[in-house]
């Protein structure tokens, strides 16, 4: 089925999915490791690697509404490739950085102009893709990802048997430099004609918000990445320093989640298009919670890939729908701008979960308390799918494939 796909999708995607895996081998070489080279190499406390993890974030939430205004207004290939070669520069210069200033300065540089890559790519993919065949193709886009995942911290870890761990920098920075080439010579520009002499403002941006089921999805779904991004935080620091994992042990199982992903994503997108899409984002995030709640019992590595592999099950069923019903609720004139204020606010989520989960484990004399305050935060807001399914309606929420439209791919 996968061969299938790819077979009958246009070239430019197929692009995109090579493009992600070089990139997000980059992202798997460096986010493994990087809350403990902020506390471990670099010496910061707890609330300082939360801030700079939080700053990470914040300072991508201008970034992504800029990048959806600048692909629906100059083209989506343009901001895909300043994305991709100003990554490769920042990501070089992390080498360079020996106190909290400079690396937070970093941080803020490297957040701005990376976040500008993903509104205009997930427009391009609405661009090209039917609607009916958009939850298989983003789920193709994640398994690629998670591919670039799964060789990227085993390849830092091999790294880190010779080198130091701020090494890791230059690698990610030669390997997105070989994404941005990829992009040049092979994407083309899949913008649609009429948006040529369309004007695209703050104001239009703004109008955005007015959507109000789309607003509900986009608050739940930074709820959903608020307590996930413990798993990018909270958590390397707390197998670390808690449960004793070293870091060549948190790599494999960084990698085995991605395993997982590549795995069951498209079978289980396969499976799930066939119920209401609001069911299988509150299941998504329920078995998710669960799985943080369940490192409250974690006593080792095994215990804690474990509790990873239930995390893992709720992010693919979370993710197997999400990014079509985006696409789907998006005006064909404002994709970028919907991609970018969906991304937008799911950032905002992740900065503050960096940032409150940080403090709150900085703060807390029995660490593994820890996770049960997370896994509430994550399963609490669940009740929020309903009355987004309530304001979408059945075209949104429990589409036919008549329904769903029958855009033609761009090839």
């Amino acid at each position: 089925m996968v061969l299938d796909d790819l077979k009958r999708f246009p070239r430019v995607f197929k692009v995109l999915l090579v493009s992600a895996l070089i990139e997000n081998m980059a992202f798997g070489l460096i986010i493994p490791f990087l809350a403990i080279y902020i506390t471990a190499d670099m010496g910061l406390e707890n609330w300082a690697a939360g801030v700079v993890l939080a700053g990470y974030m914040v300072a991508g939430v201008p970034s992504m509404i800029f990048g959806g205004m600048l692909a629906d207004k100059i083209g989506r290939r343009p901001v895909l490739l300043a994305s991709l070669g100003l990554m490769s520069l920042t990501m070089m210069m992390y080498f360079f950085a020996y106190d909290f200033v400079t690396l937070l300065i970093l941080v803020l540089a490297d957040s701005f102009v990376g976040s500008m890559y993903m509104p205009a790519a997930n427009a391009m993919i609405a661009d090209v893709i039917k609607p009916v065949d958009r939850p298989r193709a983003y789920s193709a886009l994640r398994v690629s990802w998670n591919v670039g995942i799964i060789f990227g911290p085993v390849m830092g870890a091999v790294v880190l048997v010779v080198y130091p761990i701020k090494v890791l920098f230059v690698f990610g920075a030669l390997i997105l430099a070989v994404a941005f080439f990829l992009n040049l010579v092979y994407i083309r520009e899949t913008r649609p004609e009429k948006l040529e002499s369309m004007r695209v403002t703050f104001r239009s941006v703004a109008s955005v918000a007015r959507d109000r089921p789309f607003l509900i999805l986009c608050s739940l779904s930074a709820v959903f990445w608020f307590f996930f991004a413990q798993w990018m935080s909270v958590l390397p620091v707390y197998a670390y320093a808690s449960l004793g994992v070293s870091p060549f042990e948190w790599a494999l199982s960084f990698t085995l989640s991605a395993v997982m992903i590549v795995s069951l994503q498209l079978w289980v997108t396969s499976q799930v298009v066939r119920f209401r899409r609001s069911l299988v984002l509150a299941a998504g995030q329920l078995v998710a919670a669960l799985g943080f709640g369940l490192i409250f019992l974690a006593t080792d590595i095994y215990t804690l890939v474990g509790c990873i592999a239930v995390i893992t099950i709720g992010e693919i069923l979370y993710m197997s729908i999400l990014s079509a019903v985006i696409a789907d609720m998006a005006p064909e004139v404002k994709r970028g701008m919907y991609m970018g204020f969906s991304g937008l606010v799911q950032q905002l989520g992740v900065g503050f979960g960096f940032l409150f989960g940080m403090t709150l484990y900085g703060m807390l004399t029995d660490t593994t308390v820890i996770w049960l305050i997370i896994s509430t935060i994550g399963a609490v807001p669940v009740v929020g799918y309903y009355f987004f399914a309530k304001m979408a309606g059945p075209s949104i929420d429990n589409p036919t494939p008549s329904s769903k439209g029958s855009t033609e791919s761009i090839h």
